[in-house]
């Protein structure tokens, strides 16, 4: 039957979805294609206009539901993905993939590195891409410290781009995370989180493939632009505390090739923009949850506003974390304020104390943090 692409949206721009759409029913090894849009609105118009020309066109089935109302956390880009998920155990499609839709970069290579690559037996096969230095920011101090931090021993924090969207998985494999109940709550921005946790809980054997052409999308203004994604990321993690993950992987990485300029030199966020969110001032209940995070935290909070971000470094941020995971209140307004604000101030930081200097010192400086935070975390022997 072939392979089922998947591209969930919300509100795009119609043409890039619907050339996305058009170059995934083009591809040989695709059967067919399902677009889950979040709502009716105009990108969910257009592509269900544009639909009985693309299969007039291709022969392959190009599909288009809603949603369906799966998790218990917000709706969101995890009910689309879930919906996906169910839709392909139901068919006769053999492997399933997954591609946001907004990706105007996107070529027929994505799926064929995919096929590729699953052709060889892996289980999941997760695309990764050259981002700019200031990109990635929820992986780089979110995603990847919190697995770093939880699950020192397993390969999970070496996952490049463990909130990626583009990733293919056997039948098999789709079948393990369409039936685990984790997943199926995780209706928000959390969701590849906990796809990423599952595969290494499950033991599934990973390859990681390498677009040198990068994940070009629509980039960011202000970091409030993802301040849900943050927030939803750290609960997806704060609720993994107290599993285990004690099954060893086979997780294979594709070696990067040369970053284009285009990327290298290319800001992730409104730096400018972003100093603005820092408050001159805190409600009482906000300085209650400063007070439970480290010490130098609410004084270095405290003076933010001035440009003064340093003090929120790589060892702080990991002590910071350590707190947030015992502390943080799902839900509560002021946490969550906190927490972005405390994140925002860590980026901050960095850009300035870090990426400033060049590309390449910054992308190994991320890693060697990852490291640093697994060492730190390690059980005694």
């Amino acid at each position: 039957m072939g392979s089922l692409v998947v591209f969930p949206f919300k509100t795009e721009r119609p043409d890039v979805v619907l050339k996305n759409v058009r170059i995934a029913a083009h591809h040989e090894s695709v059967g067919r294609v399902l677009c889950v849009g979040s709502h009716q609105e105009t990108t969910y118009r257009a592509v269900e206009e544009a639909i009985p020309g693309i299969v007039s066109k291709t022969g392959t089935p190009v599909d288009l539901v809603l949603q369906d109302r799966i998790g218990t956390k917000r709706a969101g880009k995890g009910d689309g993905m879930n919906t996906g998920l169910r839709y392909f155990v139901d068919s006769d499609c053999d492997r399933l993939h997954f591609y946001d839709a907004d990706i105007t970069s996107f070529d027929d290579t994505w799926i064929t590195k995919a096929e590729t690559s699953a052709d060889l037996g892996y289980d999941m096969v997760r695309h990764y891409f050259p981002r700019s230095a200031t990109d990635g920011m929820v992986t780089w101090m979110i995603t990847r410290p919190g697995f770093a931090i939880l699950f020192p021993d397993s390969e999970l924090s070496c996952i490049h781009q463990p909130l990626g969207g583009e990733l293919a998985l056997s039948r098999e494999a789709a079948g393990t995370i369409a039936g685990d109940s984790n997943v199926l709550r995780q209706s928000d921005w959390g969701i590849d989180t906990l796809i990423s946790f599952s595969a290494v809980q499950h033991g599934m054997s990973i390859s990681e493939v390498y677009m040198p052409q990068g994940k070009l999308h629509k980039l960011y203004g202000q970091l409030t632009d993802i301040r849900r994604m943050v927030i939803e990321c750290f609960s997806a993690i704060q609720a993994l505390r107290g599993h285990v993950l004690d099954r060893r992987i086979t997780h294979d990485v594709e070696p990067a090739e040369g970053v284009p300029a285009s990327i290298t030199g290319k800001t992730g966020y409104d730096f400018a923009a972003t100093m603005t969110l820092i408050p001159k001032t805190f409600t009482f209940r906000q300085l209650d949850v400063l007070a439970t995070l480290p010490a130098p935290v609410m004084e270095g909070m405290l003076s933010a506003h001035t440009g003064k971000v340093s003090f929120l470094n790589e060892s702080l941020w990991h002590d910071v974390y350590l707190a947030l995971l015992e502390e943080y209140i799902e839900g509560d307004d002021d946490w969550e304020e906190v927490l972005f604000l405390v994140w925002v101030v860590r980026v901050l930081a960095y850009t300035t104390d870090v990426a400033d200097a060049g590309y390449d010192s910054a992308l190994r400086y991320l890693e060697g943090t990852i490291h640093r935070y697994r060492e730190r975390s390690a059980p005694d022997t």
